[in-house]
């Protein structure tokens, strides 16, 4: 969903991972050969591609208006002038972002933000000591995302036992009840409790942790997709929340997401667990699920490492979380370290509990899209990449590389408020370099997967026009470099997917599912190819979030 509810860094940039104390030794490792080798291939071909890519002048028109947003910026930001059918002329403010100085040449987000970048940055700072970001990793304190359970008692376990009674995990029909009356409850019968097992991050490994960690969440068994003949194709979505989202966490609808102070106006995030909900935004997400399922669609989802029901220690390592949607796929081939309660009670391990969901070697054969958003792209982007491309461990001392993990039936992702790359300051890549050499974490996204983007089947990416955290641009620029069908949607609202507005979240779950269905039956996407950020923020919905009113032009 959302990085929310962050700390501020030492440079005042928000980060959702920051912590104090947990003093860890030093142990700075350059990169390898071969990541290095990897590095320069993926930047020799992104350059290539790059080349083919319009001038980022061209790209990113200038604004030419400057209109007010409400939640959760309360501010006011540059925008396009953009025509409106109802309302004639109005001013479409976005949220800015750093774009390369004049005569940079090269791929700016591919060069600029990529992991070797990082360490040299890095490498900069330890040899002028004291290095803030060596400090700053030191202090790394692993978040965690536990809401499950703190307003309603059922749901609530301990995600890192090693044998949970999966019983004891709310289910679909749980959120059936008033006053939450969500429709996913519709799909308890279809819908199968489901663990899997992982190995531990590097970081728990670090700390002398080695169980293995169990993922868990639902997996909803779908009817397949209609064709034009009346076939129905089976097909899987893998997808994951974003940061804090908890697949069982309850939302009560009558909780707001914001309230506006009577002193200042301005919009405030209202602070959950409280009230009736242990996490606002999951009925949403449960809707997206829902829709997918009701288009056809099995679609597996599960709490990330270090969120509500899954174990782990730490909620931060987002490559792991990007090969975990990999080993998914693995662990429905062989049932390796599956758990399942189905809808008729019977728990299930192993062969049998994958047997009960898909045909033997039906998931190596049957599409699979993979998504999610805001963290969960994050992890989606890294698993699209490790699946396709040489990829290296960048959180592993000596970062060593890979061949693709070759799932060739993987036929597109979606990611919903993505960042391609993280692209907010030298400091910042010098802090996650620091937290990927000493404390074996990698959180936020370099550009690795960026520079090999064109090697996705498909992808659908959505964005909030004036998300609080990163602009635009880079998602359109990611747009761009898709050479298979593609599709992009931005709507009028801040960051998460899940904040929008009822309409917009309406609107962005269906466009999803309908390029989801499309790419599964090789239709084409429908949606013309935008040429520049203006022409992609004019063809936004004119649906505004609620604390932001449409400007119009002085003139009018």
């Amino acid at each position: 969903m959302l990085l929310r509810r962050c700390c501020t860094r030492r440079v005042g940039v928000p980060l959702a991972v920051l912590g104090v104390l947990a003093l860890l030794p030093v142990g700075l490792f350059a990169p390898s050969a071969g990541a290095a080798r990897a590095t320069q291939r993926a930047q020799a071909s992104a350059a290539d591609h790059a080349q083919a890519l319009p001038p980022v002048s061209e790209q990113v028109p200038p604004t030419d208006c400057a209109a007010p947003v409400g939640y959760n910026q309360n501010t006011t930001l540059p925008g396009y002038l953009v025509p409106d059918g109802q309302l004639g002329t109005t001013c479409v403010p976005f949220s800015q972002v750093q774009l390369p100085p004049a005569g940079y040449k090269g791929d700016y987000l591919v060069q600029q933000f990529s992991d070797a970048r990082a360490r040299h940055l890095l490498a900069q700072c330890e040899a002028h000591p004291p290095c803030a970001a060596v400090t700053y990793a030191k202090d790394y304190q692993p978040a965690q995302f536990r809401a499950t359970g703190t307003i309603v008692p059922f749901g609530k376990i301990d995600p890192n036992a090693a044998n949970v009674n999966l019983r004891d995990i709310r289910r679909p029909a749980f959120f059936g009840r008033a006053p939450c009356d969500e429709p996913i409850a519709n799909a308890d019968s279809r819908t199968y409790t489901f663990e899997f097992t992982v190995p531990p991050d590097p970081y728990e490994v670090l700390k002398g942790i080695t169980a293995p960690v169990k993922l868990r969440g639902w997996y909803i068994k779908g009817v397949g997709v209609p064709d034009q003949h009346g076939h129905r194709i089976r097909a899987l979505a893998i997808i994951a929340g974003g940061r804090s989202i908890e697949t069982t966490a309850v939302q009560d609808p009558r909780d707001p997401l914001y309230t506006r102070s009577a002193s200042t106006r301005k919009y405030m995030p209202v602070t959950y667990p409280s009230r009736g909900t242990e996490k606002w935004g999951v009925r949403q997400w449960r809707e997206t699920l829902y829709k997918l399922n009701l288009a056809g669609f099995d679609v597996l989802t599960y709490d990330k490492r270090g969120h509500g029901i899954s174990g782990d220690i730490t909620a931060d390592d987002t490559l792991q979380q990007g090969l975990d949607m990999l080993r998914a796929i693995r662990a429905l081939d062989t049932g390796d370290g599956v758990r399942t309660l189905g809808p008729g009670g019977a728990v299930r391990s192993g062969r049998a509990a994958v047997r009960a969901l898909l045909l033997p070697g039906e998931v190596l054969r049957m599409p699979i899209l993979l998504g999610g958003p805001s963290q969960g792209s994050f992890a989606t982007d890294w698993a699209m990449n490790a699946n396709f491309n040489r990829w290296c461990e960048l959180d592993l001392p000596g970062t060593p590389c890979h061949q693709s993990w070759g799932y060739r039936n993987i036929v597109g992702a979606f990611t919903l408020a993505n960042f391609p790359v993280w692209t907010f300051s030298d400091t910042s890549l010098e802090d996650e370099a620091a937290l990927r050499e000493i404390d074996h974490v990698a959180f936020l996204p370099t550009s690795e997967p960026l520079a090999n983007i064109a090697s996705w089947p498909a992808a659908f990416f959505a964005k909030g026009l004036w998300d609080e955290y990163q602009g635009p641009w880079p998602t359109f620029n990611e747009y761009l470099r898709v050479r298979g069908p593609k599709e992009l949607f931005f709507y009028r609202g801040p960051h998460s997917e899940n904040e929008g507005g009822p309409a917009n979240i309406a609107l962005e779950q269906d466009r999803m599912t309908q390029f989801a269905v499309r790419v599964v039956l090789h239709r084409p996407t429908g949606q013309p190819l935008f040429a520049n950020l203006k022409q992609a923020i004019a063809a936004s919905p004119p649906i505004w979030e609620y604390s932001t009113q449409p400007t119009f032009p002085s003139s009018q």
